[in-house]
């Protein structure tokens, strides 16, 4: 999954320069951790900018380095496949993976990380990579890309008028059904990313922040740099029911009533599907920045300064 607030890769050390959060008691603030949440050690103070695991391997990445799991996150190894601006992962099975590198490369790997493949794409502002099945995956960028074969090649589908430069963070249902938010509004897709229609979102700014997640083709979320909301209607109606810090706000529902997002220093839980949030994790000096859950039982974070949280109930 895959989302991070930045205009531009040059924007990458602003985003980590706004890591303090002064929450909790405001005489005594303390780290906390709900139950099951646990800090991992990491192998480097890397600024790790997301993180993606099937069953027990996954990936983490900093702007510079690729780091593999394949303990379900106690351990982790860097790997020696380097680039300059890392930006988000996909993965569609424990052996094919996928790396955004800004501003055109996708790297992809079909051997968990023993080797990759480049790609280079006709478009100078990819920041997301999605997968739908182990080798069927789009990216998004100026133009929506597809690959069948988990990466080695890409289909442009779709160009996009407007909005060049932003963040571009996408969620697929199925082969057919996708949402990209993009730093003009938020779209949708279906039929395969072919075209894509305007879905009202009023109030929302995805100019410099915004994340999408849909639980089916009704029931979805989405975020800014200050709001969450929900939708019932497929994005006809939303309802804001959280508002956090000015941040990059990660979603991950693993229900329909059992959801997560990221706000700085804090992930939040929700077990009404959204309407109401209670404070999961605290950490003073650290800014959180990716969710990603296997299952309810299931889940990772990252963040600033090797910062990776593990959640095991």
């Amino acid at each position: 999954m895959r989302r991070l607030f930045i205009l531009s890769i040059l924007a990458l050390p602003f985003f980590f320069s706004c890591k303090k959060n002064n929450g909790g008691s405001s005489n005594n603030p303390v780290d906390t951790l709900a139950t099951g949440w646990k800090q991992i050690f990491f192998v480097d103070p890397a600024n790790l900018i997301d993180i993606f695991f099937i069953n027990n391997t996954g990936f983490t990445i900093s702007p510079g380095a690729v780091y593999k799991s394949v303990d379900g996150g106690n351990n982790w190894t860097r790997l020696t496949q380097t680039a300059p601006n890392f930006m988000n992962i996909g993965m569609g099975s424990e052996m094919n993976a996928a790396f955004v590198v800004a501003p055109n490369f996708i790297l992809s790997t079909h051997s968990a990380g023993a080797g990759f493949d480049t790609a280079t794409l006709a478009d100078n502002y990819l920041t997301d990579v999605f997968f739908v099945s182990s080798t069927v995956a789009y990216a998004a960028g100026k133009n929506i890309w597809k690959t069948t074969d988990g990466g080695v090649n890409w289909t442009k589908l779709h160009t996009f008028t407007t909005d060049s430069i932003g963040y571009k963070s996408l969620y697929f249902l199925n082969e057919q059904t996708g949402w990209v938010v993009r730093a003009d509004g938020l779209y949708a897709t279906f039929n395969g990313g072919v075209d894509w229609n305007k879905v009202p979102t009023l109030g929302f700014d995805f100019s410099t922040a915004g994340d999408v997640f849909f639980r089916n083709a009704t029931t979805g979320f989405i975020t800014d740099r200050l709001y969450f909301a929900k939708t019932n209607s497929g994005g006809a109606s939303w309802s804001k029911t959280f508002t956090g810090t000015p941040t990059y706000h990660d979603i991950h529902f693993v229900t329909d009533n059992i959801g997560y997002i990221s706000d700085g220093s804090r992930i939040y839980k929700t077990t009404d599907g959204g309407s109401t949030w209670k404070t999961e994790v605290f950490l003073i000096d650290k800014h959180l920045v990716e969710l990603h859950f296997t299952d309810v039982d299931h889940g990772w974070a990252c963040g600033s300064d090797g910062t990776i949280l593990k959640f095991n109930q």
